[in-house]
């Protein structure tokens, strides 16, 4: 088979006109509208005024800088509506009987009606408090006198006075020391009675030259282990297990509870 081949044609190619038309319409479109109704409120708050015939003989002289603010248009009613509340007027009549009378309200058995017993806010507990507890470590430990042929001997926090007869009397009051139990003496020259002590030790009144108050040592009279009859002899009216069990127990709480005190205390 063969091709014929021709030289006298001619291809011609021609362009499409474009439609007059665009979008729908063919009014004139801005691309980036300064007024009119295309014009969103965000595009009013940042868009730049325009000002096209802006010069000095632009100005209105009648109209200056506060015209805007002095010929304002403003309510003279106020912010109020002058028309009437109600469509229809509303008359009040007055009742066709008395009012009872109101009844007294009635009284609850208990408070909010109940009588059941209400939980506390805190549970109670026999624990003690963390602010019950002392953080000062103190070894708290009995004193005993020590000897190199004999037993340890337990030094009592009260001293013991026994003689056949107390003779002592308070410097304070002249009264005896002995009759109210446990007294105060210092080197065994000046004594005080229990009531006068804690009265001087409360108000600090220097009394006795040369011997402070907290220098006063405790004393006691033996009739509560034994009597002596008005003799030097003794007779035991407590087991010696009973008077060393008692001893013992107030040297314990002599550590934790002491008789003596400072005055710095």
């Amino acid at each position: 088979m063969t091709w014929d081949i021709t030289t006298d044609f001619e291809y011609v190619v021609t362009k499409k006109l474009p439609p007059r038309i665009c979008f729908g319409t063919g009014l004139a479109r801005d691309v980036l509208p300064i007024k009119g109704p295309c014009v969103s409120s965000f595009m009013k708050r940042n868009v730049a005024e325009v000002r096209p015939n802006l010069g000095p003989g632009s100005y209105d002289i009648k109209r200056d800088a506060f015209y805007d603010v002095e010929n304002r248009i403003y309510s003279k009613n106020g912010l109020g509506s002058k028309v009437p509340r109600w469509k229809t007027k509303h008359e009040y009549q007055p009742p066709a009987r008395e009012v009872p009378p109101e009844k007294p309200a009635e009284q609850n058995c208990a408070p909010f009606n109940s009588t059941s017993k209400r939980k506390g806010i805190f549970k109670t507990t026999s624990c003690p408090a963390p602010c019950d507890y002392c953080p000062e470590y103190r070894k708290r430990q009995m004193k005993f006198a020590y000897s190199f042929s004999g037993k340890k001997v337990l030094k009592c926090a009260v001293q013991i006075k026994c003689v056949p007869y107390n003779l002592d009397a308070c410097g304070f009051c002249g009264c005896s020391c002995s009759a109210q139990g446990d007294y105060w003496q210092y080197e065994n020259r000046i004594f005080l009675c229990r009531k006068h002590y804690a009265r001087l030790f409360r108000h600090c009144l220097a009394k006795f030259q040369g011997a402070k108050l907290a220098e006063f040592k405790s004393v006691r009279d033996c009739f509560f282990a034994h009597s002596h009859n008005s003799c030097k002899a003794a007779l035991k009216i407590m087991k010696s297990e009973d008077i060393e069990k008692k001893l013992r127990k107030e040297a314990y709480l002599d550590l934790y509870f002491p008789q003596r005190r400072f005055c710095n205390e």
